[in-house]
């Protein structure tokens, strides 16, 4: 059986960890002539939103936006130099179910995510998305734990 990895969805939060997956992902783009999607999912956590008296200008999430479309961009740009065909997505809504329904529509190959590996009480309190991305995704899931300091 012939593994054809075709499209490669890329989720970037634009940690320090980002450059780990990015070199992942444009490794096994190199080796498996993909095409790759980098995915930025923004959105506003349900605690902030019941903050009271929170206050957001009238332009915050388009600036959040223009943001994340900016730093796709840049990323895009360096895989392009390095002759990989990009796409770049941002969308709002929350980072799992963002990344599967991209997954799903864009008909992914392999999603490659960072993890940042958390564990005890920050895992049971943030819990991680990659764990939910790998448990729903449509197709194999390829996890990079960024190397410590």
């Amino acid at each position: 059986m012939a593994i054809r990895v075709r499209l490669i969805l890329v989720p970037l939060d634009f940690s320090k960890h980002a450059d780990s997956v990015i070199e992942w992902a444009v490794h096994l783009a190199e080796e498996h002539q993909s095409s790759v999607v980098l995915l930025h999912a923004y959105h506003l956590p349900v605690e902030f939103q019941q903050v009271e008296g929170a206050y957001l200008p009238a332009d915050f999430w388009n600036s959040v936006k223009d943001g994340a479309k900016d730093q796709l961009a840049h990323y895009g740009e360096r895989l392009r130099e390095r002759g990989l065909a990009v796409e770049e997505i941002t969308r709002e809504g929350h980072p799992a179910s963002v990344i599967e329904e991209e997954a799903e529509r864009l008909g992914a190959d392999l999603i490659v995510i960072g993890s940042r590996g958390r564990s005890g009480l920050k895992h049971l309190l943030l819990g991680s998305i990659a764990e939910r991305v790998v448990q729903k995704a449509p197709c194999p899931v390829l996890t990079v734990k960024s190397p410590h300091p």
